[in-house]
C-alpha cells in the first residue's frame, strides 16, 4: 500500500513568493517562516492564540498581519471595582498585556533579522466569551464549568469557546492544534488524558448543531496514556465529512507533536470548510 499524501499538497494553492530585491527565494521563505515561528511563540502560555498571519513585503517596509483569538475565562459582564485593580499587584501570566510586550520585542528582532528599515504589524483581535455559546449547548456542558470542578477541569471554559468558533469557520486548524498540544503536554498524571479526550468528545456533540463548516477530524496517536511496555495509543474523532481524496474541496490539515511524561505523541488535525 503506496503513503498516503499531505492533503493540500495536490491541491490549486498560489505561490508566496512573487521576486524581490534582494531577497533571493530561499532566503524569502526562510525570513517568513522566522516570523511565522516567532510570533506564534508570543503566545506559548497565554489565553491568547495565533489564528492566521499575512506577511507583505513593499520596498524597505514589511507589514504584518496576524489575527489572535483572545479567550476569556470570566464572563463580559463581570463588575471590577476601582480599589480591586489598584490592589491587584502582579499581571497575569495569561493576560493580554504580556502578549503586547512580546510582540513589541518581536518586531525589534524581525527588523533585525530582515535587515529592512521599518516593520508595522497590525492585529486584529477577536474577543470570545463563554456567553457567546448557545444556552442549549451550555447546558450539556454545565458539569465542566461548576465551582468544584473548575481546578480539575481549567480547560473546559476556553475549550467550548474555541470548539465554538472553529465550528463557526471563524478559527483554523492551527489554533485547534495548538490547543490539543498545550493540554495533552500538560495532563501528566494518570488518566487526566482521558478525561480531556472525554471533554473534547463531548464538546463536539453538543455544539454539532450549530456547524457551518462541512467536517471536523481529529487523530492524535501516541504515548499519553499509562500501559505497560509503553504501548501507544490512537485516538480519533470526526464529525461532518472530510473528503481527503476530492482535490476541488477546501481542506486545512495541521500536524504538529508534543512530548508527555510516557513519551511523543502526534496530534492531526483536518478541517474542510
Amino acid at each position: 500500500m503506496a503513503q498516503k499524501a499531505h492533503p493540500t499538497i495536490l491541491r490549486p494553492t498560489y505561490s508566496l513568493y512573487t521576486g524581490s530585491t534582494y531577497w533571493d527565494e530561499p532566503k524569502f521563505y526562510y525570513i517568513t517562516s522566522t516570523i511565522h515561528k516567532l510570533i506564534e511563540s508570543c503566545c506559548l502560555g497565554t489565553n491568547n492564540y495565533l489564528n492566521k498571519i499575512h506577511i507583505n513585503r513593499h520596498l524597505g517596509l514589511i507589514i504584518i498581519e496576524i489575527d489572535l483569538i483572545h479567550l476569556h475565562f470570566r464572563s463580559k459582564g463581570r463588575f471590577v471595582s476601582r480599589r480591586y485593580k489598584e490592589n491587584k499587584l502582579k499581571i497575569k501570566k495569561q493576560s493580554w498585556t504580556v502578549v503586547a510586550s512580546r510582540l513589541y520585542i518581536a518586531l525589534k528582532l524581525i527588523q533585525k533579522l530582515s535587515g529592512t528599515k521599518k516593520v508595522t504589524l497590525k492585529i486584529n483581535r477577536l474577543k470570545a466569551y463563554t456567553r457567546s455559546i448557545p444556552k442549549p449547548a451550555r447546558r450539556q456542558l454545565i458539569y465542566f464549568n461548576k465551582g468544584f470542578n473548575r481546578t480539575k477541569y481549567d480547560f473546559a471554559r476556553y475549550g467550548m469557546q474555541l470548539i465554538y468558533l472553529i465550528l463557526k469557520g471563524k478559527a483554523s486548524a492551527l489554533t485547534f492544534s495548538r490547543f490539543l498540544t498545550q493540554n495533552i503536554c500538560s495532563r501528566q498524571k494518570r488518566k487526566r488524558h482521558y478525561q480531556f479526550l472525554a471533554f473534547i468528545k463531548q464538546a463536539l456533540k453538543a455544539l454539532e448543531p450549530y456547524k457551518k463548516i462541512k467536517g471536523l477530524k481529529i487523530q492524535i496517536k501516541g504515548r499519553f496514556t499509562h500501559k505497560a511496555k509503553g504501548r501507544s495509543r490512537s485516538w480519533k474523532h470526526q464529525i461532518g465529512s472530510m473528503p481527503l481524496s476530492q482535490l476541488n474541496k477546501s481542506i486545512q490539515a495541521q500536524y504538529t507533536q508534543t512530548q508527555t511524561a510516557y513519551g511523543s505523541v502526534g496530534i492531526k488535525v483536518w478541517i474542510c470548510s
